[in-house]
């Protein structure tokens, strides 16, 4: 009988809304492995996005990452201390594979060595970066966690080339331990009829309405450009704490007829939107803190709806946009250099057409729920044999792309 995996992730779907949660469902659904998974209560256990739903344990003892009180994270540690050697008592798991932040992977390796199951760890940007970067208690302790717990770990899946650049360079893990497993779309997106009709100059941004993502950057973009690039408008899609600092903005400017905020969209009318607009720009940058992207999968759906992509370096954005290729990479803090990129895109259709047709070869390559899932599976497997990276995945661990305009 072959050994399931252990999946201990507080953040899983339902409901299936940000790139996170997108990501470990495609690479769970879309792997052979089999998998019990942990994870938090859900509002209605009917829209599971798994097709075993028998096999994921949802405890109230477990919290997702949306602003958990440190009791109710303390709580979760316990919980989690003497839930796992229990379950791999009744169960041989192959392998514990972590997706529960630092502290909650720290634990996990521990209990790995104590259990002698081997873990792999999924890890993402922000968790990464916020630690060298902000000099809180909090981050100090993480930052010491990942030192010390991490190098025990036996492989990790991440995001992005910018998470493995900062495990190796800025942690000391072993290249050979890493594989870069990229953002990726769920199933259905691929299945749905395309009617693209683009609408002449028109630029759209989305995700969470926070400080990193930049909109207000973008805004103020638009509003320069609008003497240069005729009828140009934006609509950015999102919700969050800063829509009210935005809807300031764009008021204050008298933008409301050319900048849409538009918070309360579902998927179908996301859909149109991605499909008439002409270009995709997320302003994305590092803060002072630390804070900052992995490798956003609106970008897989911008390549999905054939949209040129504009996004910030300093992240992990070049896992999915290759400069030059499929769009623009660039310092999102440079008000020209965000300018001249829009105008670039904007003002040459054979660019733009380029940036689409390598997009869509990239996609399939690289962000295809069937690649990724495999790529998983691959991931494992080798982790769980010491054996070295091979074929698809060693090139694409070493892939370096250039961010220079």
């Amino acid at each position: 009988m072959t050994k399931k995996c252990l999946l201990v992730s507080p953040d899983f779907p339902p409901p299936l809304i940000g790139g996170s949660l997108v990501y470990i469902s495609t690479l769970v659904n879309n792997s052979q492995d089999s998998f019990d998974i942990v994870s938090g209560v859900t509002k209605n256990r009917k829209d599971e996005v798994i097709e075993s739903p028998d096999k994921i344990l949802r405890s109230s003892f477990i919290v997702d990452s949306s602003n958990p009180t440190r009791f109710e994270l303390l709580k979760m540690y316990i919980y989690i201390f003497f839930l796992i050697p229990f379950m791999a008592f009744r169960t041989p798991y192959k392998a514990i594979i972590a997706n529960s932040g630092v502290i909650g992977n720290s634990i996990l390796i521990f209990l790995g060595k104590l259990l002698k199951i081997k873990v792999i760890c999924i890890a993402y940007g922000e968790e990464l970066n916020a630690p060298l970067k902000n000099k809180t208690v909090k981050n100090i302790l993480k930052k010491n966690l990942i030192k010390f717990f991490y190098k025990k770990a036996s492989g990790f899946i991440v995001v992005c080339h910018f998470c493995k650049n900062l495990l190796t360079n800025n942690f000391g893990i072993e290249n050979n331990k890493i594989d870069v497993v990229a953002s990726c779309l769920s199933l259905q997106k691929f299945s749905e009829e395309l009617n693209i009709s683009k609408k002449k100059n028109s630029i759209l941004s989305v995700g969470r309405l926070i400080e990193r993502k930049g909109f207000h950057l973008l805004i103020m973009s638009v509003l320069r450009l609008r003497q240069k690039i005729e009828n140009l408008t934006l609509t950015i899609v999102g919700q969050g704490p800063k829509r009210k600092n935005l809807l300031k903005i764009i008021h204050e400017n008298n933008a409301s007829d050319f900048i849409l905020l538009q918070t309360e969209v579902d998927d179908e009318k996301l859909k149109q939107i991605y499909e008439t607009s002409e270009l995709f720009v997320l302003a994305n940058h590092e803060l002072k803190n630390g804070d900052t992207e992995g490798c956003p999968s609106v970008f897989s759906e911008a390549m999905l709806y054939e949209l040129p992509s504009i996004g910030g370096k300093y992240a992990g954005v070049e896992t999915a946009i290759i400069n030059n290729e499929n769009g623009l990479v660039i310092d999102m803090k440079s008000e020209s250099d965000l300018d001249k990129a829009i105008l670039k895109i904007l003002g040459n259709k054979s660019l733009r057409d380029n940036f689409i047709l390598n997009g869509k070869k990239k996609l399939l390559r690289d962000h295809h729920p069937h690649v990724v899932g495999k790529q998983f599976e691959k991931s494992i497997e080798r982790f769980l044999n010491d054996k070295p990276a091979e074929d698809f995945q060693k090139k694409f661990n070493s892939s370096t792309p250039s961010i220079n305009i």
